[in-house]
Order: structure tokens, then sequence, then C-alpha cells
């Protein structure tokens, strides 16, 4: 126990006043005569002995008040393990979560107004004089310095929800940075959090490097979510007329199980599909919603739940793209070689085939095409091995059918330039594939589920070939292998284009592949993957670059990013990356939905941005879970508010638990107990006749 003011303790010396009074009895007595006092001998006796305990019980009550008044104006405190430092001129950061979750509340309120009554009554706590840091998830330009007391609590109470997600790690960096930049005489930080599993704590610091860090957590009741996760389609090609099969992921982020929830698409405004679904307490289930395409172009869809009271992830806002024609050029040595592709792509319309000989290709229309086919090409030249690098590295796909007559040392300058395999001779030995990588997307409903087998089905026979190496880069993927462990076909990811390697060409001499059913469908999935798929959607807050493709802006014009209503616009960044042209928002995009990328007048796609999911999850830190974590980092303490507003958490934690309330009560209870024995102890004794 420790005392505010020590000094008073020299009040103690006033129990002497009692002590004196008790032992020096100022009363004088008269002698009284009788003749006779053998009767109230016993009764002297017993009063004598009565009436010295009730001088000492008074005593003890006396000195016991003196004393108890004295401790109680000398402010006793037991001191607080977590010493909060308020003297002096004060650096206070204060941290306070916004995001979605805050939304959720229990029987104070909303777990934000929790908050920003908290990080007001935090203020109230130090002087005038001290400096005030705001932070919120979004990291505004504004809240990196230092404010008055009076400009952080207007700051406190224009706090609104946002998308934006920190971790614990994010903030301690944030709040570390300014209190480095700021010499004043001490620098404390709070944070007030609900403190998520899957966010805030995704991500925990070291230590909080020489300032104290305090976390008030803000508990709500535990409240169960239904949220859209994820969409994709089942095709890797959308075609008009064709049914596209959308598959949709739903969790249930509750205790309970939840019955027939409907489950609805729209298009372009117009509802065009709808279901209901069961799931099962803590899992999720996929739905499928089918579909047509009567046109092709990009499309913006939605798909919609209800749920209550955690709204923003009810809707997964997502574009998508169906093509027209895929167009696909073949570049051959001579006519004859060109007898295998016409065929294949003959049998789909969507894909357009442009058929030149390698005398005849116009580099400049080269990235008009999503796929190019080297048939059978003995030479290559240093100019076309750079223009077809330059195709791949903007996203379009190369397959090669190399000749047997070709130079091993042509074609490996070309593959060169995607850190591809090399090609290091001809093998004339006979050999039958072996295997498939029938999981890839290549092999997408070839065969069908479940039923694949290299045993129950008849493979192409090789009769030569040319053996490939994995190159220094070691990237490949082999999609169909021959008995002798030589890959006969493999693909290379090269930035956001495909390389694809045959180790034959497109003749009988080199076997039946060109002619077997296999074939057909490998092709056609080539093709059909080559086409630039855009991503579904973006993340608000995210600063993923967009590609654009092709598009660029000229002169001095920019890309606009406007919302849909046209209320809402801003010039994104631009940049150029490794031939690409990419687009960057930097978190200016902080609302779910639907935006134009503009390049002038002309809208060049549709984007659709959602908020993360991570924050859909609603699982929360429990008190006991968070003391234990910031035990094991140094500077980090919890501060528990148990009902009570922060600031008074805060008084305690600086002048440590106060006793005074209790001495003061003590003192009351020794006079009411003089009172009682001055009363009641005195009454005369009844004694026996």
């Amino acid at each position: 126990m420790q005392f505010i003011y020590p000094n008073i303790l020299f009040g103690l010396f006033a129990i002497l006043i009692p002590i004196a009074i008790h032992l020096f009895n100022f009363r004088k007595y008269k002698k009284v005569y009788f003749s006779n006092v053998r009767l109230l001998h016993l009764f002297q006796q017993r009063t004598r002995r009565r009436s010295q305990l009730l001088h000492y019980l008074v005593l003890a009550t006396r000195i016991l008040t003196i004393t108890f008044l004295t401790l109680a104006f000398a402010r006793p405190f037991i001191p607080s393990g977590n010493q909060i430092e308020t003297s002096g001129v004060n650096a206070i950061s204060v941290f306070v979560d916004n995001s979605f979750s805050m939304e959720t509340g229990g029987d104070q309120g909303r777990s934000l107004d929790q908050a920003k009554a908290n990080a007001i009554s935090i203020a109230s706590v130090y002087d005038g004089d001290d400096i005030f840091q705001l932070l919120t998830n979004d990291f505004e330009g504004r809240h990196q310095r230092y404010i008055s007391r009076d400009e952080f609590i207007q700051s406190v109470r224009e706090i609104g929800l946002s998308p934006s997600l920190r971790s614990l790690a994010e903030i301690n960096s944030r709040q570390r940075d300014l209190f480095q930049r700021q010499r004043a005489v001490s620098g404390t930080a709070y944070i007030i959090s609900d403190f998520q599993k899957t966010t805030m704590l995704s991500k925990l610091p070291d230590s909080t490097a020489g300032y104290r860090t305090f976390l008030i957590p803000v508990q709500a009741k535990q409240t169960g979510n239904l949220y859209v996760d994820s969409c994709w389609f089942g095709n890797p090609v959308l075609k008009i007329n064709q049914i596209a099969d959308l598959q949709i992921r739903i969790r249930n982020n509750s205790e309970n199980d939840v019955q027939k929830i409907p489950v609805r698409l729209m298009i372009d405004d117009l509802q065009r599909a709808v279901a209901a679904v069961d799931i099962p307490a803590g899992g999720s289930s996929v739905v499928n919603l089918s579909f047509s395409n009567p046109k092709a172009g990009i499309f913006r869809a939605v798909v919609e739940i209800n749920d209550y009271p955690v709204t923003f992830d009810d809707n997964y806002y997502f574009t998508f793209r169906v093509s027209e024609q895929i167009p696909v050029l073949a570049v051959n040595q001579d006519e004859e070689y060109n007898k295998y592709l016409l065929p294949v792509f003959g049998l789909d319309s969507i894909i357009r085939l442009t058929n030149v000989s390698d005398r005849q290709v116009d580099y400049a229309s080269l990235p008009s095409y999503r796929l190019i086919i080297l048939n059978n090409l003995k030479t290559i030249s240093s100019g076309a091995v750079q223009e077809l690098s330059r195709f791949v590295s903007q996203g379009g796909s190369l397959m090669i059918f190399p000749s047997l007559a070709a130079k091993p040392d042509d074609l490996n300058q070309l593959l060169a330039g995607f850190n591809s395999d090399i090609i290091v001779g001809v093998d004339s030995a006979r050999a039958r594939v072996s295997s498939l990588k029938s999981g890839h997307r290549i092999f997408h409903d070839v065969f069908e589920k479940n039923a694949f087998s290299e045993e129950n089905i008849d493979l192409p026979v090789i009769l030569q070939h040319f053996a490939i190496r994995q190159g220094a880069g070691g990237n490949s993927e082999a999609l169909i292998t021959l008995g002798n462990g030589d890959p006969l076909m493999t693909v290379i990811s090269e930035g956001p284009g495909k390389v694809y390697l045959s180790a034959v060409p497109l003749n009988d001499k080199a076997g039946n592949l060109p002619r077997h059913s296999l074939f057909v469908p490998l092709m056609l999935n080539i093709a059909f993957l080559s086409e630039e798929v855009q991503p579904f959607m973006y993340y608000t807050g995210d600063n993923t670059g967009i590609g654009t493709g092709t598009a660029r802006p000229e002169g001095e014009s920019v890309f606009r990013i406007r919302s849909l209503s046209g209320d809402f616009e801003f010039i994104p960044e631009y940049r150029k990356i490794d031939g690409r042209n990419y687009i960057f928002t930097n978190g200016q995009i902080t609302g779910a939905g639907f935006y134009e990328l503009m390049d002038g007048d002309s809208r060049i796609t549709y984007l659709a941005f959602n908020f993360n999911r991570k924050e859909s999850d609603l699982s929360m830190a429990p008190v006991g879970e968070l003391e234990k974590l910031a035990a094991g980092i140094p500077g980090m303490a919890i501060l528990e508010t148990a009902g009570r507003d922060a600031g008074k958490a805060i008084t305690e934690g600086s002048s440590g638990k106060a006793l005074w309330k209790w001495f003061i009560l003590a003192a009351l209870l020794t006079l009411l107990t003089e009172t009682l024995l001055l009363r009641f102890f005195r009454k005369p004794v009844k004694t026996e006749n």
C-alpha cells in the first residue's frame, strides 16, 4: 500500500490526545462513609471491572477513528501492475477500430459507439497541454500528426464505419513511427477494438519499442453471420447461347443450421436465376445457378442473400465476359501441315482461325490474337523471337509444334526468352503416351468424371520426338508424358501469358497424335484458355494492379474510374510493368459495387468491387486470450474496463486501486461503535437481593 499525500501521516500523532485523556483521570471523587458496606462489596467489584473495560474500548475506538481519518486524507492506494503516466507532457495515440464488425453490439449499444465513447473518455483524463493522435482503419493522412485534445474529441465524433482492415502489427507500426518523430515526456498508445481473430489478430507485433500499449476490448455479443464467400464458372469460356453454370459458395458462420435460404442472381439489373440452399452450422454449401447468354460482351452480375444484422457481405458483385470470337493465328511452314488445324478449329464457331506462312506474318497485328501456333517452322528469326516474347508477356498464348528438321539451337533461342524447357535432340525410339495430367484445366470435360485411367483408354503412339529437358527456370509443367519419362507436351506460365511446347510436329511421320481423338479437345481447350479472362472482382482498399490489356492512355488523356451513378470519379495511377498496362486505385474505392473504367468518353470495361470477406468471420478473442497474447509482447497490457468507461480505468491505472473510501467507512464504523458503547455499555448492573 502506498500514499499520494504521505506527509499527512504525521497526523497519527493525534492519537496521543485520547490516550492522555484516558490515562489521566481529572475527575475529583468524594468519599462517602457507610456504616456497613458488606452488602455493596460484590457490586463495587463488578462495576469497577465493567468501567475499566468500557474505558479501554472507548479508547480503542477513538484511536482507530483518528487513525482511519488520517490514512484516508493521505489517499492510500494499492499500486497497479500497469502503471499509466498522466503527469507531464504526454503524447497519446488512440486507435479506434471502425471496421464492419464494430457494427454489432450488445446491451450497451453498438460496438463502434462504445469505442468512440471510450476514446473521448481517455482524452478527458489527460491535461489540455497533452497532444493526441487518432487512428482508424483508414490510416488517413490527416491522422498522421498530433492534434489538441479538443480537435481529437471532435475527430472521434466524426468516425464512421469503414471497409478497411488493419492488423495489430500494422497499427503498432504506425503508432511507433509517430512516437519516434515526436519527442514527448512519455508516450502511451491505446487500441480500442473487438479484436477479431481473422483480421486484427492475424499479425502481431514483436514488441511496442519503448512505450506502453494498452488493449481495450469492446466485447459484443457473438453474432452468427451468413455471407456469400465466392463465385466461379464451371465453363472455361462463356459463349453466346451456351448454358453457363455459376457456382456460388455461401458460408454459415453461426452455431445453428439454416434452411431454404433464397439466393438470387441479378445480371444487368434483371433477375436471371434463383435457388434455395441449406447450410450446416459452421459450414458452407455450394449452389449452382444456370443461365444462358444471348449476346456477347461484358456483363454486370450480383449474387444476393438476406441476413441480419451483418449485411455488408450479403451481396457479391462480379463481372464476366461472353466471347463472340477467339482469334487464333497459325504460322505454317507450308500448307500441308495446316490440314490438321482446320478441321479441329472448324468444330466451334467461336474460334476464328487465320492461316499465314512464315513469310507473311504481320507482327504489328499479333496483339489482336489470343493464341499463336508455330506449325512446323524450321527457323525462327531474331525479330520474330522478340515480337513473340512481347506477345506472351502481354498475356497471349503461344503453341509450338517444332519441325523435326529444325536445329535445336534455333528453337532454344526462342524458348530461352521464356525460361522454358530446352530441346536437346531427336529421339527416334517408338514410345507410347503413358500418363496425362488429367486434373489440369486443359483436360476439363475431356473424360467422364471419375472414369479416367491410363489403363483403360487408347493413348497416342509416338514414332520419333524431340527430347525435352527442363531449363534453368525449372517451372514448366508436363501435361502429357511418354512411357520413357520424356514429356510429350509441356506448359510454362510466363507472367500472364502461357507457352505450350510439343515434342512432335503435326505430321504422321512423328506419330498419330494429330489424328488421335485426344488432339481435338486438347487444341480446343488450349484455344479457350487463351481467351483473356478479367478477374471476377477486386476488394475495396486493395491496391492490386488492374490490367487494362492493350488499352493505354495516349497523349494527354488519362484513365478515369467512376461509379455508375456518376457521383464519384477519380484518376487512377497508371503504370507499365513488363510490357503490360496496369492501373492502381491506391485505396480510393471504399464502396462495394460496379465502376466504369473510362478512357476519355469511351468505356473500356466494367470493374466490380466487394468488401473483404475476412471481416465476415465474427470470431472475437475473449479477454482471457487477449491477456495471454499481451503477456507475450513486451510493453503491451490489457486495460480491462469491466463495465466502466476507459477514463476511470486509466485513473485507477495512474494511482492504483484507491482505498480512501474504505478508510472513511471504517472511521464512521468506529464512531458508531463508540456511540453504542457509551449508550448501552454503561447501564447499571442489576444485583440479586
